[in-house]
């Protein structure tokens, strides 16, 4: 696999991640904007059932808690709870569906690069998953750079052996 073929390979996976992570964004942004609305109008009924009780008690009514305004606001607001719930498990889905995909692309793209590697200039295969590519080099006496390749950390102890 030449060069290009790897960049246009990093590429297209680079805007597929972006893709998936900006959907997720702008699903959980919209759910978190609609939340702000939602405690708003919570807040609202609050202050108007405030109003109500504060008026009724100023005019010495005891029929408060059996008042139809009241039990109106009350059931209002509790619905209004409910709809703030669903919006809170729903950013909490669309967080569970993405590290799900997330695991799964991982898993996949582990699989299907384990024990493969590519060919270097000498024809051998060198094995990707094993190693640890670093820093640019230049070789001493030499314009062009090179890529230092190093054993990765937890590697390095069972090639001593």
């Amino acid at each position: 696999m030449s060069l290009w073929d790897d960049v246009k390979g990093n590429l297209g996976e680079w805007y597929s991640v972006t893709s998936e992570k900006t959907t997720e964004l702008a699903k959980i942004s919209t759910r978190r904007y609609d939340k702000f609305g939602i405690s708003r109008e919570i807040e609202r009924q609050f202050s108007e059932l405030g109003n109500f009780v504060y008026m009724g008690l100023k005019e010495d009514r005891e029929d408060l808690l059996v008042d139809p305004v009241a039990l109106d606001l009350v059931t209002r607001i509790k619905e209004l709870e409910a709809e703030l719930l669903k919006k809170t498990q729903e950013i909490e889905i669309i967080k569970q569906e993405y590290a799900s995909r997330q695991a799964r692309s991982k898993a996949a793209g582990v699989d299907a690069t384990a024990g493969h590697g590519s060919e270097d200039s000498t024809g051998d295969v060198v094995e990707t998953a094993d190693i640890l590519i670093t820093d640019p080099v230049l070789k001493d006496g030499h314009s062009e750079s090179a890529i230092l390749v190093e054993p990765l950390p937890d590697q390095e102890e069972t090639r001593a052996d």
